[in-house]
């Protein structure tokens, strides 16, 4: 065999092997997109496990409304144990103020201002403690007891003048309430005895008589007041 011989059965063995590795891939034609595929699937399987992930540590948190174990109520977006860490907020109640009770003022301590402030009023008098009379019963139809207080101020100018007063005073919420006076006797007159009788204010007087002396008056009269919105009234009435 000359070379020309060998040359060309070298060329033939080129062309065979050449033919084989063009069959090969012929036979297997899209082995290499396979390739690209599962590379894809791969990518997208990692891509869904991490977004699975995401989502259970999302569901995690805690939601607006939740409770945690000590039954206190936790704000939204916590991991379980920070859930767990909080503690219930005090429930602060304002404390609901209240107005003070009413103290109820004696009666004979409201009585003494009021007449004080009358004497003073009238020339600064002087009231004459020992004339004092004092009625209880309903004098304003409201259905408590009030009370009438005949009183007698003398002037403290060194005269012997004097003049006797009736002052009304009503029960209200506290206490008792003076609400009028009036004159009912003058300078030798003296108030004997007072009573209430059906919201009816009753009293007998000594007056001089044509023979008395200033100083000692014999007749008796009997006067009536009703109060009448707040003021007295003199009103005719059978006394007995």
């Amino acid at each position: 065999m000359d070379l020309a011989d060998s040359a060309e059965m070298e060329k033939r063995a080129g062309m065979r092997r050449h033919a084989r590795s063009k069959h090969a891939l012929d036979f297997f034609p899209i082995e290499e997109g396979n390739g690209m595929k599962r590379m894809a699937t791969m990518c997208t399987g990692i891509l869904l496990l991490l977004a699975v992930g995401a989502c259970k540590k999302e569901a995690s948190l805690t939601q607006e409304g939740d409770i945690n174990l000590a039954g206190c109520e936790v704000p939204a977006g916590l991991t379980p144990k920070q859930a767990e860490a909080q503690e219930c907020a005090l429930n602060l109640v304002e404390p609901v103020l209240t107005a003070d009770p009413v103290v109820a003022v004696p009666d004979s301590a409201v009585i003494n201002e009021a007449l004080a402030g009358q004497a003073i009023l009238l020339g600064d008098a002087q009231e004459n403690q020992e004339a004092r009379r004092i009625a209880e019963g309903d004098l304003n139809g409201d259905g408590v007891s009030d009370k009438a207080v005949l009183f007698m101020l003398e002037a403290n100018d060194g005269s012997m003048a004097y003049s006797t007063y009736l002052a009304a005073f009503v029960r209200e919420e506290g206490g008792l309430r003076r609400v009028d006076s009036r004159r009912v006797a003058g300078y030798g007159e003296v108030a004997q005895t007072l009573f209430v009788r059906d919201g009816v204010l009753m009293a007998s007087i000594l007056v001089q008589g044509p023979d008395d002396a200033t100083c000692c008056p014999s007749m008796e009269k009997k006067v009536s007041y009703l109060l009448h919105n707040g003021k007295w009234i003199e009103v005719a009435g059978k006394q007995e």
